[in-house]
């Protein structure tokens, strides 16, 4: 039996909204579809120091929004009565990157489309001879008997990227504990500092452009020493550079003046 809110429930659980959308200046729109109360349950218990997440009536988080918050108008235009809302102190692209981290691999169902090509790799299964062969031929798979057990003979495509997932190979890519879908919260856009940040931006590779800025300023730095720009990000660079230098001279006047010094008799390889 489902048990209705009383009006003044509703006002308090609203006021409580309130509270929090003002306590927390980060907020984001996400989705959990596909996503088992299981598995949300455990997502949220990772990230519950980090993070609010709150699942409610759109109706009423649009009004807590409006009454706490009116610039969050911006945001509401991502939501849908299937979104959740998720509020936090972390930048959004920090945001992001918790939840990518964070979700779980699933069993394909028929008609899914590919997320990539999904390769049955070649090698041993553990699956031993019976029915479950022909389940494989009929996914395309190259699949044989060998010893006690069904060997794969060579990596095998069974369906390309973007291509709905048929019934065969879902089943045969379940007897083979093959799980080629993520699910998690889908963080679909983030309210922060008056910008809406969108999937498509957040999504960035953060090591890669970490490793391309740290290689320009090398390079920028090799370029201004060269051409002796001294501004003041390169001039402790170029004093190292040049105390190297002076240090690799010194030690090849020490070693001429050593040679220098030294008798021409012994200098002289024995006859």
């Amino acid at each position: 039996m489902i048990k209705l809110l009383s009006r003044q429930q509703k006002q308090e659980i609203a006021k409580q909204l309130e509270q929090q959308f003002l306590d927390y200046p980060v907020v984001a729109v996400a989705s959990i579809a596909g996503l088992k109360s299981s598995q949300y349950n455990a997502i949220k218990k990772k990230v519950r120091d980090k993070v609010v997440m709150i699942v409610a009536r759109k109706t009423l988080l649009t009004r807590a929004m409006d009454a706490a918050r009116p610039e969050l108008k911006q945001i509401q235009a991502q939501m849908t009565d299937a979104e959740i809302i998720i509020l936090t102190k972390l930048d959004p692209f920090k945001l992001f990157k918790t939840f990518k981290q964070n979700k779980s691999k699933t069993f394909a169902k028929p008609g899914q489309l590919a997320p990539a090509d999904i390769i049955v790799p070649a090698g041993e299964t553990n699956l031993a001879p019976g029915p479950v062969l022909t389940e494989l031929k009929q996914a395309k798979i190259d699949a044989k008997i060998q010893g006690p057990k069904i060997v794969i003979g060579k990596d095998s495509t069974v369906v390309k990227k973007d291509e709905p997932i048929s019934e065969p190979v879902t089943k045969a890519l379940s007897k083979l504990g093959i799980q080629p879908f993520e699910v998690g919260v889908e963080v679909k856009a983030v309210y922060s500092d008056g910008l809406i940040y969108t999937a498509d931006v957040l999504d960035v590779d953060q090591e890669y452009y970490l490793t391309t800025i740290r290689t320009a300023y090398s390079e920028a730095t090799a370029i201004a020493i060269a051409t002796q720009y001294f501004a003041p990000e390169f001039i402790s660079p170029a004093i190292v550079k040049a105390e190297l230098e002076a240090l690799t001279i010194a030690e090849r006047v020490k070693k001429d003046e050593k040679v220098a010094e030294t008798p021409a008799e012994a200098q002289q390889p024995p006859a």
